[in-house]
């Protein structure tokens, strides 16, 4: 920690508080100084005063105004190559003076840095964020998910693909929640595995940034779970395609999450609401790829 005061200054300081106090708080020695018992009880109730000075110092800076704050958000992978660095940049246009921090983490470690306040706002899944009360939520995304593979394929020899040929490939995504891994069947084969600690889907190919899956799978037989924009360009292309069938409906379902004790910064507001506005973009985008390149069907058989 820097106290920006002079070394003289600090220890005048420090004499005047034993005085006032009638105790010892520090010991003197050759090689330092190190706390007395009065000392560490001193330390340890002033933590929390200079925790909250930090915390009102925060609030004042970004109430200040939106042409010199600072935001802080954490987001997860599929919000972060969707929506998350479109929105930063509409921001900014309107805001060329606002400061950023953009932190790309799995949305696991999402809800652990908006807990512990290191950052102003979340964007991930937010099944979990649901279940803690001191978490406000909003959900802002939700997308399909398509199995897809390269062009020749050899899983593309039956025009109508099962469930259970499906895990016979290893497959690429990230982390799938709970409420998703309990619509995969109990074995899932050459697909991943289930954590047995929280229940998620890990897949054999685990990624934390959704943005390349279309050229890791243009050279492999891994299977890509993936809304159909992020593989826009190699559809187009044709070097990928959706895979037929398959009799499962995943859909990702992220949001908003923050602390309801914290209230938002007008940055943050705006943010938010260009986030809304991009997602709505992507879903109607999302309709017309799925119109050309994933015509409705009748599910599978398991």
């Amino acid at each position: 920690m820097t106290l920006r005061i002079s070394q003289p200054a600090l220890s005048k300081s420090v004499q005047a508080l034993e005085s006032a106090l009638g105790v010892r708080l520090f010991e003197r020695r050759r090689d330092g100084v190190i706390p007395t018992e009065f000392g560490r009880l001193v330390l340890e109730h002033t933590r929390g005063l200079v925790q909250a000075e930090s915390e009102l110092l925060r609030q004042i800076q970004l109430f200040a105004g939106l042409e010199a704050g600072e935001l802080k958000i954490a987001f997860g992978p599929l919000p972060g190559a969707l929506s998350v660095y479109p929105a930063a940049g509409a921001l900014l246009a309107r805001h060329p003076n606002l400061r950023l921090s953009l932190q790309s983490v799995s949305w696991r470690e999402v809800i652990h840095a908006v807990v512990e306040k290191e950052v102003d706002l979340g964007i991930a899944e937010i099944s979990g964020a649901r279940q803690d009360d001191s978490l406000q939520t909003e959900l802002v995304g939700e997308h399909r998910a398509y199995f897809l593979c390269r062009a020749g394929h050899p899983i593309l020899r039956n025009s109508r693909v099962t469930l259970a040929e499906l895990v016979g490939y290893p497959w690429t995504t990230t982390r799938l929640p709970l409420r998703m891994a309990e619509t995969l069947p109990l074995a899932t084969g050459r697909a991943g595995a289930i954590d047995k600690l929280t229940g998620d889907f890990v897949p054999a190919v685990d990624v934390w940034s959704a943005s390349n899956v279309g050229e890791l799978i243009e050279q492999s037989e891994v299977l890509a779970l993936a809304p159909l924009s992020l593989l826009e360009r190699q559809l187009v292309s044709g070097t990928v395609v959706v895979v037929p069938g398959g009799g499962i409906d995943l859909r990702s379902r992220y949001g908003f999450v923050y602390l309801r004790s914290r209230p938002l910064s007008p940055a943050a507001k705006v943010y938010m609401a260009e986030i809304r506005a991009h997602e709505k973009l992507v879903t109607r985008h999302e309709a017309l790829l799925a119109t050309t390149y994933a015509p409705a069907r009748r599910p599978a058989r398991r």
